[in-house]
């Protein structure tokens, strides 16, 4: 095996365990009110602001943009899960720059309630699609509800 292939491996090896075993050694910050973090408007908006929340490690604020039509995750279960699954999300989609590229209909789903955006992220130089799937909310706000994150732990 390639030393960068054992790297990708024993990162997501340790982001596993510390989902599974529920310790992690980074300290989220304190969770940010849900009147803190402004309702995103469209998917784009949602899928930069959780860019953006993972890149300063505000898994609080990620738990209330990410979730279903039912709403944010933080909203259905109970913060420190939450908080320790956004930590691995963060942990996975740090990068050097990412660059929202296209917004796709998703078949068998309505657009106006989901979408499915294609997001170029670039980590050590090297750059991958990574598809996001944005979902209005019932409260009429836009939430990503799944991220391909496969994308970014496989080897080319």
């Amino acid at each position: 095996m390639r030393s960068w292939q054992i790297r990708t491996l024993a990162l997501v090896s340790a982001l596993v365990t510390a989902l599974v075993a529920g310790t992690g050694s980074a300290h989220a910050q304190r969770e940010t009110p849900a009147a803190a973090v402004r309702p995103a408007g469209s998917p784009a908006e949602v899928v930069e602001q959780f860019m953006q929340m993972a890149t300063a490690k505000n898994y609080g604020q990620m738990g209330y943009v990410f979730g279903t039509r039912d709403g944010a995750i933080l909203s259905r279960e109970p913060q420190p899960q939450v908080e320790r699954r956004m930590f691995a999300i963060a942990s996975i989609l740090q990068n050097d720059r990412f660059v929202i590229r296209g917004q796709n209909s998703i078949p068998g789903r309505p657009e106006a309630d989901a979408v499915q955006l294609t997001v170029q992220v670039t980590q050590g130089g090297r750059s991958r699609d990574v598809p996001f799937v944005a979902v209005r909310s019932s409260h009429g706000n836009w939430l990503v509800e799944q991220i391909d994150l496969e994308k970014l732990t496989r080897s080319f």
